[in-house]
């Protein structure tokens, strides 16, 4: 929960704490996680992957919230049974196929935000590109 109230925290702030959509946790997350209670490991790299998206409880954090952890860990046993957890596919790609009518077609990758801008032409058959 610490982790994502840095998020919150950065999101309030305007401030970009994560690249390479959402994976990769940079510098400016960490800072927050820090203000929040987490603490990156001593010794510790960041991950090539992931950056510094696994920072721990501080000492002084789990001293605050020990009755939270507590409280938490007596009910996970008894709600984790009844949870429905979300399937991992996608609804939505996360880019769309675009083809023009030419022979063979012309094709390219385009985010959903850029598509719903308008038409695309394509500038040797003159048609529009069409999502498929």
């Amino acid at each position: 929960m610490l982790h994502e109230a840095a998020h919150v925290l950065n999101w309030q702030r305007g401030a970009k704490d994560t690249t390479a959509r959402g994976a990769y946790h940079n510098q400016t997350f960490l800072a927050a996680a820090e203000e929040v209670g987490l603490t990156w490991p001593a010794g510790a790299g960041r991950s090539r992957t992931r950056g510094y998206d696994t920072s721990v409880l501080s000492d002084a954090a789990l001293r605050r919230h020990a009755k939270d952890v507590e409280h938490l860990a007596s009910v996970i046993d008894l709600v984790l049974p009844h949870m429905e957890l979300p399937t991992q596919s996608r609804s939505k790609p996360d880019r769309l196929t675009y083809r023009c009518e030419c022979k063979p077609a012309r094709t390219f990758r385009i985010s959903m935000t850029v598509a719903s801008k308008g038409s695309i032409n394509c500038g040797v058959c003159g048609k529009e590109f069409k999502e498929g």
